[in-house]
């Protein structure tokens, strides 16, 4: 599935057809917000089995919140991506009951990749700082058997 990117109606369709049909994002609940070229918002209400033996929410849960966030961004370039690599820092715990938004902006583009930084907030404060590279994957090989 692919999009103009220069046609936002429906670059906007395609990122909602692949969370609908995303199972781990729908699983976790996390939810489109704005769309723009290079610019996504996520959310997703962190619940009590995401929290740690400390109260907070797992960093797992967040990277799936930030990661998914990054791919949805690089894909408002009109195609679909995965992640090449990516870095977190953890600055503040969310808790349980919280909603943790995460903004994802495209810093450059080169070739079939993608960088982009994405900041987690929640009540106001940031949460994490991730940045990380998306790729078009190569077509899939056929199977010659």
């Amino acid at each position: 599935m692919n999009a103009d990117p220069n046609d936002m109606p429906a670059i906007r369709e395609m990122l909602h057809e692949i969370l609908r049909n995303d199972p781990a994002p729908l699983h976790l609940g996390i939810q489109l917000g704005d769309i723009d070229q290079g610019r996504v918002v996520m959310t997703m209400s962190i619940a009590d089995h995401m929290a740690n033996s400390h109260g907070m929410s797992h960093g797992g849960y967040l990277f799936t919140l930030a990661d998914t966030t990054l791919a949805y961004c690089c894909a408002t370039a009109g195609t679909r991506i995965v992640t090449r690599n990516a870095d977190i820092t953890f600055i503040s715990p969310a808790h349980a009951g919280q909603i943790v938004t995460a903004t994802a902006t495209r810093r450059v583009s080169f070739g079939r990749n993608q960088i982009c930084d994405v900041v987690l907030e929640a009540d106001g404060r940031v949460v994490a700082y991730f940045t990380g590279q998306g790729t078009t994957p190569p077509p899939p090989r056929e199977n010659k058997s």
